[in-house]
């Protein structure tokens, strides 16, 4: 190849595990920073909590006590309480996909069986997707008296990422599928 030589750890065959060691390492710190960011939210909802037990005149929500250190988003209106819900789902999946990613790593699991690696990827991608539908609805939430504009900005944001999230995971099924196939078809070749 005219003057263009490989790097020595690709024709040994060293190439393969340092790039598993590199993939190793990129999954646990894309899984760390999911995790940190969705324990910050967990502990410091957006719109903040109440600095104190509040009743109804203090703006609290009709027949109702929020108690100091609850989130103030969730003693809002029905709507609002809906959305908030939804959000701290969303960030509860997040971060059990990005703990359970990281206990998988951490446990040295054989990221060399594709299986493993193909669960690892599902994993972070709901991750992913689950931050991104957390950050929608959190627009949606503090932004609300904006009005039209912002809705419909973050409902083009929200079909993006749901089809996006759809084309994906057709992606990996097919993939799945067809790595499944290409097993039972070898075995059913050379029995």
């Amino acid at each position: 190849m005219d003057g263009v030589s490989l790097p020595t750890s690709m024709v040994t065959g060293k190439g393969r595990h340092n790039w598993m060691e590199e993939r190793r390492g990129s999954l646990m710190i894309v899984a760390t920073v999911l995790a940190t960011m969705s324990f910050q939210i967990a502990i410091n909802p957006p719109g903040g909590v109440w600095q104190s037990t509040s009743h109804e005149e203090q703006g609290c929500e009709h027949n109702t006590t929020c108690h100091a250190g609850t989130s103030v988003l969730a003693f809002g209106e029905s709507n609002q309480r809906r959305k908030f819900v939804i959000f701290m789902l969303l960030c509860t999946i997040s971060f059990t996909a990005s703990l359970s990613t990281i206990i998988l790593l951490i446990c040295v699991v054989s990221l060399r069986n594709k299986l493993i690696m193909w669960f690892l990827t599902i994993l972070m991608f709901i991750s992913l997707v689950c931050t991104a539908g957390a950050y929608a609805i959190c627009i949606l939430m503090i932004l609300d008296p904006l009005g039209e504009t912002v809705q419909l900005l973050t409902l083009i944001y929200a079909w993006f990422w749901g089809g996006f999230t759809v084309l994906l995971c057709v992606g990996f099924f097919c993939r799945l599928a067809f790595l499944i196939l290409k097993k039972f078809f070898r075995f059913l070749c050379c029995r």
